[in-house]
């Protein structure tokens, strides 16, 4: 990548992802996979199923560690969940035995920030996208 004066908001060096099988094996899902993402660029990651797109998303959004390598963001390194990203699961996360506002305060609540806190911006998202509880 060429000088800029874009500042780089995520980079993977060498990312390698692995998995143990049921049958004790190792799986590579990932594999040294480098890549610069410039603030404000938009990127798609395209390929078949199985190829390690979503264990890319989920080791650049802190949920998965890497096996090899290393991610900054903003340049720092991530330990544990980027907070500078937003992430949209392929399928439903919710827990459903809950209530809306429930569902939308487990994040905050997990990030140990005050209920008393957390609940007026719940309450007020949740109006914003009219899914008023």
């Amino acid at each position: 990548m060429g000088a800029s004066s874009e500042q780089i908001a995520v980079s993977l060096q060498e990312v390698a992802k692995q998995f143990a099988t049921p049958s004790g094996q190792v799986y590579t899902a990932v594999e040294r996979i480098t890549l610069d993402v410039t603030e404000g660029t938009f990127v798609a990651i395209v390929g078949p199923s199985g190829c390690g797109k979503s264990t890319i998303l989920n080791m650049t959004a802190g949920l998965d560690p890497v096996s090899e390598g290393s991610i900054d963001v903003f340049g720092q390194p991530l330990e544990g969940i980027n907070d500078r990203a937003a992430y949209i699961f392929q399928q439903d996360a919710l827990l459903p035995w809950k209530t809306v506002l429930d569902n939308v305060l487990l994040g905050p609540l997990l990030r140990n920030q005050k209920a008393a806190e957390a609940r007026p911006r719940a309450e007020e998202w949740l109006n914003r996208v009219g899914l008023v509880s």
